[in-house]
């Protein structure tokens, strides 16, 4: 009977928290919930203009790397054709095939150059068949030694024996090694001591596609 009429009795504790989740329910209503909309994709647009941009400024990964001081850059080559050590006549412009002329003045004496040489010579055998020629200008006073030290360097593009310092002063060259990359229509691109800014400055020339070029095998193969 007692536990009746003790589940008979309307239970104040049970009013009193029916009314409190109202209020909780009523206040947790009126605070705003957060957006779940997606976040606006101006920034991601934005980005990508900014990138586009850099890329036309020259900042992008195909832009040529930055040469050294000569009055040569971004004019016409001096044009030659010489005998090389290896009975082969190269020069600037070069044949139909030849998309890129690089040009390496150096010395058995330069050591430097034990750098240059074979760096230029690994360009060579990598770009070969795409139209790349390399070659290398000597300037020491006898041919022999031009081949000597060619050959202990490791080096198999072409060598030109510059005896009399005629194509030295024509291309302005005061200190070697120094390396001249030209591009197929004959303008001097780049300029520098630098094998690998050699190298780079090559990549961006071949990227430049023109209906006019075709890949073929070297002609110094």
């Amino acid at each position: 009977m007692v536990k009746a009429k003790a589940a008979s009795r309307p239970s104040s504790i049970g009013v009193r928290s029916g009314v409190g989740a109202l209020l909780a329910a009523g206040a947790r209503s009126a605070v705003p919930r957060p957006s779940r909309r997606r976040p606006a994709l101006l920034p991601r647009a934005a980005a990508r203009a900014a990138a586009c941009a850099l890329l036309a400024l020259g900042c992008g990964p195909g832009a040529m790397p930055a040469s050294v001081r000569h009055p040569l850059v971004g004019s016409a080559a001096p044009e030659f054709h010489a005998e090389s050590t290896s009975a082969v006549t190269v020069g600037v412009p070069g044949t139909r095939r030849t998309r890129v002329t690089v040009i390496d003045f150096w010395a058995s004496w330069c050591a430097s150059c034990s750098r240059t040489m074979p760096a230029l010579d690994r360009l060579w055998r990598d770009h070969k068949a795409d139209g790349v020629a390399v070659i290398g200008v000597n300037v020491d006073d006898s041919e022999a030694a031009a081949e000597a030290a060619a050959y202990q360097l490791g080096a198999t593009f072409p060598i030109v024996a510059d005896l009399d310092q005629r194509l030295t002063g024509t291309y302005g060259v005061a200190q070697v090694p120094l390396t001249f990359v030209v591009d197929g229509a004959g303008t001097v691109r780049w300029v520098g001591r630098d094998p690998e800014g050699a190298r780079r400055a090559v990549d961006v020339l071949l990227s430049e596609r023109s209906s006019s070029y075709r890949r073929a095998g070297s002609v110094f193969e």
